[in-house]
C-alpha cells in the first residue's frame, strides 16, 4: 500500500516470538498508522501493537482499535503539544500494561513540528522524552527508523537514541 515492501518490524517481532520471547510489543510513533504491522500481528497470541499517529491521514486507517491485540491511538491534524504527548504517555502506560518482554519500536519522526509532509507539533526535546520513557519501562527494545522527511532528522534521531540510553 505504498512505502513498505517488507515490513521490518513485523518481521523482527514475529522471528523474536519464533525463538523464544513470550510477549512482544510493537510501539509505532510513526505520524502514519501502522496498518501492514496491524494487519500482520492483528490477533496473533503473544503479540501487541501500539500505534500512535494522525487521523485523518494516509493511509486512512488506524480510528480504532483492531481485534484483541492491535491498539490505536489517533491524534487529530494541528492537534496541541500538550494532547499529543498526552496521547503517548497514555499509549505508554498501556504498553507497560501489556508486560512484554520485548519491545520493538518502528521509530517515526514525522510527527516533528517542521515535517514538510504533515501537521504535528513534536520538537526535538519531545524525541528526548519518547526514548526515556521507554526506556525506564525497564524492557528490552529495539527500534527501527520508520520515517521524517525534515532536515532535522539527525538532530532528532540522536535526542532519542540519548533518551533511550539515559544520557
Amino acid at each position: 500500500m505504498g512505502f513498505c515492501y517488507l515490513n521490518n518490524i513485523a518481521i523482527a517481532a514475529l522471528e523474536a516470538m519464533a525463538t523464544g520471547a513470550r510477549r512482544v510489543a510493537v510501539f509505532d510513533f510513526d505520524v502514519h498508522h501502522g496498518n501492514g504491522t496491524e494487519a500482520i500481528l492483528l490477533d496473533r497470541p503473544g503479540c501487541a501493537f501500539f500505534s500512535i499517529h494522525q487521523f485523518p491521514c494516509f493511509p486512512g486507517t488506524g480510528a480504532l482499535d483492531a481485534g484483541e491485540n492491535c491498539f490505536n491511538y489517533p491524534v487529530a491534524p494541528e492537534t496541541s503539544r500538550e494532547l499529543y504527548r498526552h496521547t503517548l504517555a497514555g499509549a505508554m502506560d498501556d504498553l507497560g500494561k501489556y508486560n512484554p518482554d520485548l519491545i520493538a519500536v518502528s521509530a517515526g519522526f514525522d510527527a516533528y513540528a517542521r515535517d514538510p509532509l504533515v501537521n504535528a507539533p513534536l520538537l526535538t526535546e519531545d524525541f528526548y522524552w519518547l526514548g526515556q520513557s521507554l526506556r525506564v519501562l525497564g524492557v528490552p527494545m529495539f527500534s527501527v527508523l520508520e520515517g521524517g522527511y525534515s532536515s532535522g532528522l539527525p538532530e532528532l534521531i540522536l535526542a532519542y537514541l540519548k533518551g533511550v540510553e539515559g544520557k
